[in-house]
């Protein structure tokens, strides 16, 4: 099987595959939030995608960034390692259970790009941390403020608001707005 017939593959296990993971996270890890609770099915999306576009595409980056900000940042290294650990499990089960024989080559390429993923999520878990840590440093929280709207401005009534149309109705006022200095 090629890898763009792995792709298939796992495109028609994809929701099996995040079926079991989300099982197997509850029961193996006792994980109530998943690090990759939103990231997994984007996840197989973008390895279905990489697998079908060849071996090129599974060294791209651009699948990994897109799922690397779903994934909780507040999960620690190792859940997020023990949960890629078992998208591989879960995969690699459906797969079988299927009866689909895969060549060495395409397992490792998709398992060389789930770990490519892992090593993204990683990068980008440490990066947010920094950044919190970076702003906890300067003592303040950090509180964005709205700025105050304008004044409203103010109502003065035109010479055509005085006079009546022919059925003697009022018209509709028209206001004249003062220009606003910035």
């Amino acid at each position: 099987m090629g890898s763009n017939g792995l792709g298939l593959l796992l495109e028609e296990y994809h929701s099996k595959i995040a079926t079991e993971w989300r099982r197997a996270v509850a029961e193996k890890l006792g994980t109530r939030e998943p690090a990759l609770n939103f990231a997994v099915t984007p996840l197989l999306r973008e390895l279905i995608r990489a697998l079908d576009a060849g071996i090129d595409a599974v060294r791209t980056r651009e699948g990994w960034k897109r799922c690397a900000v779903l994934i909780r940042s507040s999960a620690s290294p190792g859940q997020l390692a023990r949960e890629f650990n078992l998208i591989h499990r879960c995969t690699w089960d459906a797969v079988r259970q299927g009866g689909t024989a895969v060549v060495q080559s395409e397992r490792l390429a998709a398992d060389e790009w789930l770990n490519e993923a892992l090593a993204e999520a990683l990068d980008r878990l440490e990066r947010v941390r920094l950044r919190a840590a970076s702003l906890a440093e300067l003592g303040a929280p950090l509180v964005i403020r709205r700025s105050t709207p304008p004044p409203l401005p103010v109502r003065r009534p035109t010479s055509s608001s005085r006079h009546h149309s022919k059925d003697g109705a009022a018209p509709d006022t028209v206001l004249e707005l003062d220009p606003v200095d910035g």
